[in-house]
């Protein structure tokens, strides 16, 4: 899962990206690829990427996006690591390629940023426990909610009442991520559209607040809290 950055509270890494330049990309165009030498981590400025696996040459399969200031690649922190999966732009947009080096001495000076980036990773292993799943295991549908609420918290922009997610994730991006066949997305969205807990507007989804709690009552319940309280480095 990325790490999101907040510029007023993460300024040493705010100020990496000051000092970096946008890239554009149209959906489609390959960020890198897996296996290779990382030595970057990267910053989405606009629309989202796909994080990929899957063999060369054969089908690949989302197992993660990172929206709007959302950091992933953080393998490239680590001295000679390489790529585990392959980062494709699933909608025109752009991002900025930070070293990894310096990505890593921010880790390390900052105590705020630090803390947030494990706490992204306990929110991780939450959903992939959750995922998981015990006997007879989570349904799609199940799944599927996870995933929505997950995107509509991280990348979801507040309108009136709800919450409008502006970005348009295909139905097969979405049957990769909950693990579940593309029919089944199709079948759920349309389902939860007429229920009046999702509404489409373009190529947005929108959610009131009591749609999202209705959500969040078909999946596998709300991963843990962030601490909320400011902290300035």
């Amino acid at each position: 899962m990325p790490l999101r950055l907040e510029p007023v509270r993460d300024r040493k890494l705010q100020r990496l990206v000051k000092a970096a330049t946008a890239c554009p990309t149209r959906k489609g165009d390959v960020l890198f690829r897996r296996g290779e030498l990382a030595a970057h981590v990267v910053l989405v400025g606009e629309g989202h990427v796909c994080l990929q696996l899957g063999e060369e040459g054969g089908d690949l399969r989302t197992v993660a996006v990172a929206g709007p200031w959302e950091l992933f690649g953080e393998e490239g922190m680590v001295p000679g690591a390489l790529r585990p999966y392959t980062a494709v732009a699933g909608e025109r947009g752009s991002v900025f390629s930070l070293e990894g080096s310096d990505v890593r001495a921010v880790l390390r000076s900052s105590q705020h940023t630090l803390t947030t980036y494990l706490e992204v990773k306990e929110r991780e292993l939450h959903l992939l426990r959750g995922a998981a799943g015990g006997s007879p295991g989570p349904t799609a549908r199940q799944r599927l909610a996870v995933v929505i609420v997950d995107l509509i918290e991280r990348l979801g922009e507040p309108e009136g009442d709800g919450t409008r997610l502006p970005h348009w994730f295909t139905h097969r991006e979405l049957a990769d991520l909950s693990g579940a066949h593309r029919s089944t997305v199709t079948t759920c969205l349309n389902d939860w559209i007429w229920r009046g807990v999702l509404d489409t507007r373009g190529r947005s989804f929108t959610v009131s607040r009591a749609g999202l709690q209705t959500l969040r009552g078909e999946g596998l319940g709300p991963p843990p809290s962030i601490d909320p309280t400011p902290r300035q480095d």
